[in-house]
């Protein structure tokens, strides 16, 4: 593994690889880290990470001492695309966009994490098992589908789930989502806070929380899209080691 190898791969995550190397990612999650909720302490505890992507979630979650399975799609064109999707790339340079700098930044972190190759939707006990926490970051916006991936996600979260989108940022108490998939046929549903914590009740977990909003801009600056982050669960009582909640109310 060479620096002109990482240079040549297209970086989803801004990830810290040791010895000052840094990827170039199209986002730095690093500043957002707090808004995300994630516990600081999860050893001995699994994580699943759903849509790894070039591995951020995964790398940091293994680094707070959780076992991590990381999925992600087993080909670029497995995504929710429609007929209007125009590829920013071709065939190969996507498979590697989707691929290679999880892998390269699994080798140079000496990572123990397994990925599973795996639509959101194949997501099963049977296939993967099921987890103290999973984490789902920035999916739901690409999928047609977004309440039967709920669906999925629950049935493999053996406690709690921290579960990310983008928003539509209108106030309303009523449940509701903007469509925006005639645009470009990748992405789907922009589901305002209420549309947002009904998929979550319509998925079947206990409880849940409403765990921070915020703008997730690009590593060049440019303005990004606003997200919602939700802490749920599937026991009884919220688990404590999910640490304080935010002010916002839980259900």
């Amino acid at each position: 593994m060479t620096t002109q190898d990482l240079d040549a791969l297209i970086w989803y995550h801004t990830i810290d690889l040791g010895d000052g190397i840094v990827t170039p990612g199209i986002y730095d999650h690093r500043p957002y880290l707090t808004h995300y909720g994630l516990p600081n302490d999860l050893s001995g505890r699994t994580a699943l990470d759903i849509g790894a992507a070039s591995g951020f979630f995964t790398f940091e979650l293994e680094s707070r001492g959780a076992t991590v399975t990381a999925t992600d799609l087993p080909t670029w064109m497995a995504h929710d695309f429609g007929p209007r999707y125009q590829p920013d790339l071709d065939p190969s340079g996507a498979e590697s966009y989707l691929h290679d700098p999880f892998l390269y930044a699994h080798r140079a972190r000496s990572s123990q994490a397994t990925r599973r190759l795996t639509t959101i939707y194949d997501i099963t006990p049977e296939s993967v098992g099921t987890f103290d926490l999973v984490f789902c970051g920035s999916v739901l916006l690409h999928l047609s589908d977004p309440i039967r991936a709920l669906w999925q996600i629950r049935s493999v979260t053996g406690q709690a789930a921290i579960i990310t989108t983008a928003i539509h940022a209108v106030e309303s108490a009523d449940p509701l989502a903007l469509f925006i998939g005639q645009h470009r046929g990748d992405a789907w549903w922009l589901p305002n806070r209420a549309a947002f914590e009904a998929w979550v009740q319509a998925a079947g977990f206990t409880g849940w929380e409403w765990y921070s909003d915020f703008q997730l801009d690009y590593r060049s600056g440019e303005p990004g899209p606003p997200h919602g982050v939700i802490r749920a669960w599937t026991t009884a009582e919220r688990p404590a080691w999910l640490g304080p909640p935010q002010p916002a109310a839980s259900r």
